[in-house]
């Protein structure tokens, strides 16, 4: 009798683009999803079975993890199939590895996972579930490429904004946990709106509160520099403070960073619009050198670094962004 293979999603849990990619995987063909940060992608993935079908959504690859992660999918891919959707920064000598690991590659540096993986698989789930992709279209900053600009003009622009501003402020004041983003996964199978969702709005709000009080102290505790701001923030979405950073110092780049009693700052870079930096590519090249990690797009993106490399690390970045 031949075995039924059975499919699972490992995708980045810790922001709307990543659940939205999970949550078509799962309208798609029922996959069992695993929600994970970068830390836990090689421990997931040595989970699935070798006949397995495993989608892998929004998880950029970096040096740390690349090598184990193509070892696994050659294992995988001997008996079953492994597709891999995002939108990151993908070194050349990866993608190779990954193309003869015989790794279904949907990669596009121009459009979010969620909008790669609705494209991908829009003829095996409901029209509506492009509205998934919106939500992650919006809160990645990559609403205004031709995809996703196509997929939102199908819907109320202000709907969208609420509901994908209410989702992603619900996920920062929850910390964005595996048990939460797993709730919005399986509401979102009904396609529900985030609004209906139980506690999204009281943790948005919530949310807002705090950012609000944050406000308050972006004046007085960031550092400016030359065309960025940075500031040490304990706020669990730390990509949010550097928004507000940007708007409230008037600077094309801000950053903020927050300290990990295990030894090491967690970093998070946003720019605007109008910027030219091509922060992925700068973060990935110099966190390297700090013993850190990162990588991202070009209006967004974070890392990783020694608690003691920060000063380094502002003096490299500053090099770079002002090249």
């Amino acid at each position: 009798m031949k075995q039924v293979r059975k499919t699972y999603c490992i995708s980045h849990g810790k922001d709307v683009d990543g659940i939205a990619s999970a949550s078509i995987v799962k309208l798609a063909n029922g996959a069992k999803t695993y929600l994970v940060n970068y830390d836990k992608v090689i421990q997931t993935i040595e989970k699935i079975p070798d006949n397995a079908e495993l989608y892998v959504c929004d998880l950029g690859m970096n040096d740390s993890i690349a090598e184990k992660f193509i070892e696994e999918c050659n294992r995988i891919t001997k008996k079953g199939k492994v597709t891999y959707i995002d939108h990151h920064i993908l070194k050349p000598s990866i993608k190779r590895k990954l193309l003869k690991a015989k790794v279904e590659l949907v990669h596009s540096r121009k459009e979010c996972a969620g909008v790669l993986t609705y494209q991908h698989l829009k003829k095996q789930v409901p029209k509506g579930a492009s509205i998934l992709a919106c939500y992650a279209a919006i809160t990645d900053y990559l609403d205004n490429q031709k995809i996703a600009k196509d997929l939102i003009s199908n819907y109320d622009r202000q709907l969208l904004l609420l509901e994908s501003t209410m989702l992603a402020y619900a996920l920062a004041y929850d910390g964005a946990k595996p048990q939460f983003g797993n709730k919005i996964v399986d509401a979102f199978q009904d396609l529900c709106f985030p609004h209906e969702i139980k506690d999204v709005s009281i943790l948005a709000n919530k949310q807002a509160e705090r950012m609000k009080n944050i406000m308050k102290t972006i004046n007085s505790d960031a550092k400016s520099y030359k065309n960025f701001a940075c500031m040490e923030s304990t706020n669990p979405t730390i990509g949010l403070v550097a928004n507000m950073i940007i708007g409230e110092l008037d600077v094309p780049v801000a950053f903020a960073y927050r300290h990990n009693p295990i030894g090491h700052y967690e970093m998070s870079f946003r720019a605007r619009y109008d910027s030219k930096a091509e922060l992925g590519k700068i973060v990935a090249k110099i966190t390297p050198e700090l013993g850190g990690m990162g990588g991202g797009h070009n209006k967004a993106c974070g890392a990783r670094i020694p608690d003691d490399k920060l000063k380094k690390f502002i003096k490299l970045f500053s090099a770079e962004l002002n090249k």
